[in-house]
């Protein structure tokens, strides 16, 4: 479960459905590996394939809906990350 303010949490599979005009999107779900702190927060996630990405507008995804909460990452996916 997100935080209380609804913030991402490490271990957690969120999606990020960004829609363009004319364009086919495809979204994309990635586990939470890493947070930074303060309103302008990052993420530091990683994708099904394993590539690791840092993405630095998360928190302006989140308050126009383009991130949403799937879920907590599985055991299995938790014990290949290193996060449990």
């Amino acid at each position: 479960m997100p935080t209380p303010t609804g913030l991402p949490k490490v271990g957690e599979v969120w999606e990020l459905d960004i829609h363009i005009p004319g364009r086919e999107n495809e979204p994309q779900r990635v586990v939470v590996l890493e947070r930074s702190r303060g309103d302008y927060w990052a993420l530091r996630v990683v994708n099904a394939k394993g590539k690791r990405a840092l993405w630095v507008d998360p928190a302006y995804w989140l308050q126009q809906g383009w991130l949403k909460y799937v879920g907590p990452a599985g055991p299995m996916t938790r014990k290949k990350l290193g996060l449990s």
